[in-house]
């Protein structure tokens, strides 16, 4: 249901998960950035894989653009 996601999501970003518009999952910092920018951030993340198994893998060297950061504030 709809309001499950909202907790799910709500859940996620307590604990500093960024939900990515263009991958259309979830990362988070695995380790502070090599670079941030005003327009992305760049570093190592973990990240969720739908896809293949519904697991959490690491992506070394990423870069997360802003423009695809879905921040909507949840209350």
């Amino acid at each position: 249901s709809s309001s499950f996601r909202y907790l799910a999501a709500r859940s996620l970003k307590k604990k500093s998960w960024r939900y990515h518009k263009k991958y259309q999952t979830w990362f988070q910092r695995h380790e502070e950035p090599m670079a941030i920018t005003d327009e992305y951030e760049m570093g190592t993340y973990i990240y969720f894989d739908y896809e293949g198994a519904w697991c959490q893998r690491k992506k070394t060297e990423f870069r997360f653009e802003y423009r695809y950061l879905e921040d909507a504030e949840l209350v």
